[in-house]
């Protein structure tokens, strides 16, 4: 099944993008994140908290195995840690086409500020920030079938490159 997954750090634009796209292209949007956390009635940060990080890597893995199977085609946000998850490397090409959103570390910092993710918590936001950007970058664009980069144009700009964009990889 060929879903349009969007991948990138958090503050990226993932959700919004992708509820965008999917409204454009008439298919269903899904959020990993979402999924998860209404099926718990929590937030990440509170999953995190109660039952840790490996446990909510763990659910991530089994909500992409089980989108893998959904012959529906949609469009698919996934959360910014999933991909850097070695045991969901995997599955990643079987999900479908592969979007990048790329922000620069300035873009994404802004955006994050006041953010309460459980990762880049704390004093040193902006130095959990970098580490966990140079950490994920090589690994998104890695997996990447599309890149376009995040908070420099107008949105509905960014979202006629990106159709554009996927219209020529699914010509290839």
């Amino acid at each position: 099944m060929n879903h349009i997954i969007i991948i990138g750090f958090m503050g990226s634009g993932k959700t919004r993008v992708g509820k965008r796209l999917a409204k454009d292209l008439e298919l269903p949007f899904i959020d990993v994140d979402r999924l998860i956390t209404k099926q718990f009635n929590m937030s990440v940060k509170e999953i995190f908290e109660r039952f840790g990080e490996p446990f909510y890597r763990a659910l991530e893995t089994l909500t992409i195995k089980n989108l893998i199977e959904d012959k529906e085609r949609k469009v698919i946000s996934l959360g910014a840690g999933l991909p850097a998850q070695e045991q969901n490397q995997q599955y990643l090409k079987q999900l479908g086409t592969i979007i990048y959103l790329k922000g620069s570390f300035a873009v994404l910092k802004k955006r994050l500020e006041g953010s309460n993710n459980p990762l880049i918590d704390g004093e040193d936001q902006e130095d959990k920030i970098k580490k966990l950007l140079k950490q994920r970058d090589p690994i998104y664009a890695k997996f990447a079938d599309i890149q376009v980069v995040t908070g420099v144009k107008p949105f509905e700009d960014l979202i006629e490159e990106i159709k554009e964009k996927l219209e020529e990889y699914t010509k290839k």
